[in-house]
């Protein structure tokens, strides 16, 4: 087993758990997680994983569904299979095609600095989906 793998906080897939975690390294949710999660390292979530929790960490790799915010001091990375309902604070976002998020997007340099302010800001457009052209 590789040294990273053996320092992964795992939720598994028949799991479900209630509440607060915190972790350092990296933390990966295939199960079911009710709450709020934060840490310093990698959040992955996995293609099973069904998450309602505000989420704070360094980078947020999105596989499963996620019903919270979301802020990340480094990235976060949403995938085909990720949908995200909820605001997304973080210095840069990617979004695969395929890829599911509907709420409010602050994204870059200015905007991790602010993280600790709640979230996206205010008065923004919700994201998720192809806006229609401007006449």
């Amino acid at each position: 087993m590789a040294e990273n793998e053996s320092q992964t906080t795992v939720i598994g897939a028949d799991s479900y758990f209630k509440g607060e975690m915190q972790f350092e390294r990296t933390a990966k949710i295939i199960g079911r997680f009710d709450g709020k999660i934060s840490g310093k390292g990698e959040l992955q979530v996995g293609q099973s994983a069904t998450c309602k929790a505000d989420i704070e960490s360094s980078i947020a790799n999105i596989d499963g569904t996620i019903e919270g915010n979301i802020t990340a001091k480094d990235a976060v990375k949403l995938t085909a299979n990720g949908k995200v309902k909820g605001d997304i604070t973080a210095t840069k976002m990617t979004m695969a095609e395929g890829a599911s998020f509907y709420g409010m997007c602050a994204v870059g340099p200015d905007a991790a600095k602010n993280a600790g302010g709640g979230g996206a800001p205010q008065g923004g457009q919700p994201q998720g989906g192809q806006q229609p052209p401007k006449k």
